[in-house]
């Protein structure tokens, strides 16, 4: 039979050859110092991760603006004409910045569009953009409400 020894207040303890012997500052391996600094390690990378995905998903839920260019076609040496449409409130301004680039990737034209308040949504507007090669792409570098 195993010995028992006696806990403050009088209850008994387990006994240590059955349970084995824990003191608070070593887990049973005995590398507490290492377990605890793996837990805190990965709890902060846990709060930085669900502090990434709720920053991303509120930055992607709050746009005021959208924009898009359906279609596109080059007209010449030096132009391209887009279409972009654009929702947004349809009491606000706003200004996309319309670019082009040349069949090796190189930006050839750009140039500032008004989209005007109207009233719908969604507004589509034609802009022919002037180049400075000959235009491989229309595409949108970014709206913003003014």
């Amino acid at each position: 039979m195993s010995q028992t020894s006696e806990a403050p207040g009088g209850e008994s303890a387990a006994p240590h050859d059955r349970y084995g012997r824990r003191t608070p500052r070593t887990g049973a391996n005995g590398r507490a110092g290492k377990d605890r600094n793996l837990r805190i390690a990965f709890v902060v990378f846990l709060v930085l991760l669900v502090s990434g995905t709720v920053w991303i998903g509120l930055n992607q839920a709050n746009r005021e603006i959208r924009a898009s260019i359906p279609a596109f076609r080059v007209t010449s040496d030096r132009t391209v004409e887009a279409q972009i449409e654009v929702r947004k409130d349809k009491d606000k301004e706003a200004v996309c910045v319309l670019r082009s680039r040349s069949e090796d990737g190189t930006e050839v034209g750009r140039k500032e569009v008004r989209i005007p308040a109207a009233s719908s949504k969604t507004v589509t507007v034609t802009e022919v953009l002037q180049t400075t090669d000959r235009p491989n792409t229309a595409e949108l570098d970014g709206c913003r409400i003014v």
